[in-house]
C-alpha cells in the first residue's frame, strides 16, 4: 500500500467510469494532489454528466488497451462489484498499474493492508491488522476495525461499522449505515441492507435486512 506522495502531482490517472462513482473517485484523486492529469473512460452503464476540465473518452469508440497505456495508473470506478472486477481484469491483462486512491482525511493504520485498485474515501478508518482486498470501495466515514477482512471487490457504503475480526466475502455489498458485529462473517456475494445490524453469520449469496438482520425472502 502506498500512502505517501500526496504532493507529487506528476502522474497521469485514467478513471474508468464517468458516473457517480467516477466523480467521487475524481474528488479523492484531486485531494491527493499527486496527479498532473486526470481523464475518464466512460463505461456507459448509466451514462454520465459533463465533468468540466477533464476529457471523457467513450469506451465504445476507443481501442481500450491502447488508450490505457497512455496513463501511469488506472482506477476502475463502478459501484457494480461484478463490473469493477471485469474492468480491473482488463487493466491487469494490459499490464497497466492500478491506482489506489486514499483520501488524505482517511485514517489507515500502517499495519493494515489495502490492495491495489481500492478507493478509500474521506473520513474512512482502516484499523490495525485489517485487510482490504483488490478493487474494494470503502465509502465516506466507514470504519473497518482491527483484524477485519474485506475480500476482493467488496463495496462498503458510507457510515458502515465493522467490529473487530469481522469478515466480508468477495463481491458483497454492505449498505449505508449498517453494522457488522465483532467476529461476524458475511458470505460471498451477499447484500446487507441499509441500517441493518448483523449479529449472526450471513451465508454466501444471501440478502439480510433489519435490526437484527434477517434473511430477506
Amino acid at each position: 500500500m502506498e500512502t505517501s506522495g500526496f504532493t507529487k502531482n506528476t502522474k497521469r490517472l485514467l478513471i474508468w467510469g464517468a458516473g457517480d462513482q467516477g466523480t467521487v473517485a475524481l474528488d479523492c484523486a484531486l485531494a491527493m494532489k499527486r496527479y498532473s492529469r486526470i481523464d475518464f473512460l466512460d463505461i456507459k452503464e448509466k451514462g454520465h454528466r459533463q465533468i468540466p476540465g477533464h476529457t471523457i473518452y467513450e469506451e465504445a469508440k476507443e481501442k481500450v488497451s491502447e488508450l490505457i497505456h497512455g496513463y501511469d495508473e488506472v482506477i476502475v470506478a463502478s459501484g457494480s462489484n461484478y463490473l469493477r472486477e471485469k474492468k480491473i481484469a482488463q487493466v491487469l491483462a494490459a499490464g497497466v498499474p492500478l491506482a489506489t486512491l486514499i483520501h488524505p482525511t482517511a485514517v489507515i493504520s500502517p499495519l493494515a493492508h489495502v490492495a491495489n485498485g481500492c478507493t478509500i474515501l474521506a473520513g474512512a478508518v482502516v484499523n490495525i491488522n485489517a485487510y482490504v482486498g483488490i478493487g474494494c470501495i470503502v465509502n465516506t466515514h466507514a470504519v473497518i476495525e482491527h483484524d477485519c477482512l474485506a475480500e476482493d471487490y467488496v463495496n462498503i457504503c458510507p457510515q458502515v461499522s465493522m467490529g473487530g475480526h469481522a469478515k466480508i466475502g468477495r463481491r458483497s455489498f454492505i449498505g449505508i449505515g449498517s453494522t457488522i458485529l465483532d467476529h461476524i462473517t458475511v458470505g460471498r456475494e451477499s447484500i446487507v441492507g441499509a441500517g441493518a445490524v448483523v449479529i449472526r453469520d450471513v451465508p454466501d449469496g444471501t440478502t439480510v435486512v433489519g435490526v437484527p438482520a434477517k434473511r430477506k425472502h
